[in-house]
């Protein structure tokens, strides 16, 4: 019964409409980190279902938005969850514990909401490692065609607000914040300390050609 609730949500999103950063590969990738988290970890399957589902949701609120906007879009789709997972005769405490993981997916939210909630840390460790590494690189350039690669005259910020005023400046301001330790699970870390390397080596090769050394 629950695979063919995951294969029935996957089927949803598919249909659904959004920006390239966001989209529904960005879905299935997550999706396929918390699995690969969730076996990692061995938690029960009933936790594993929530974080699958989860995952698959996590973003149904999203809409495109220019790259100078603050991104919040955690409870923007809140009902269309509700409607959907109601009509494939989810039990409404599995719906609001997706809900729950849903609108707290975020690691800038509150850290100590997810102390007792491990299908929460499998979504945003899930979440978090699509936002480092290749793809995250590849993400953040399809974020916005209108946000420029690079300005010298503009210093990257100390803490990330939320608004990166460059591509590249996105990328330090947080992707490079992305450390291992910031991770929940072991399984996490070890994908994130790889990724986490290559981003460092992304940004040195990108400067070394800005300047004309290589």
């Amino acid at each position: 019964m629950e695979k063919k609730i995951i294969e029935e949500v996957k089927n949803w999103i598919h249909q659904k409409d959004n920006s390239a950063s966001h989209d529904y590969y960005h879905l299935i990738r997550v999706y396929n980190n918390s699995v690969f988290i969730a076996d990692g970890e061995h938690v029960a399957e009933n936790i594993k279902f929530i974080a699958q589902i989860s995952a698959l949701l996590h973003d149904v609120g999203h809409k495109k938005k220019s790259y100078l906007e603050k991104d919040t879009h955690e409870q923007e789709g809140n009902e269309k969850i509700i409607d959907l997972l109601t009509n494939l005769k989810v039990d409404s405490t599995i719906i609001s514990r997706v809900l729950f993981c849903v609108n707290n997916h975020r690691y800038s939210q509150d850290d100590s909401i997810g102390e007792d909630r491990i299908e929460l840390q499998i979504l945003r460790d899930a979440d978090r490692l699509d936002a480092l590494g290749a793809i995250a690189i590849a993400r953040t350039f399809s974020y916005d065609s209108n946000r420029p690669i690079y300005i010298p005259d503009d210093v990257p910020k100390a803490i990330y607000d939320g608004v990166s005023n460059t591509s590249i400046n996105h990328i330090i301001e947080k992707i490079l914040k992305l450390t291992p330790e910031s991770f929940y699970m072991d399984s996490s870390r070890n994908m994130a300390r790889e990724r986490l390397k290559f981003v460092q080596l992304f940004v040195d090769e990108f400067f070394r050609e800005w300047n004309g050394i290589k």
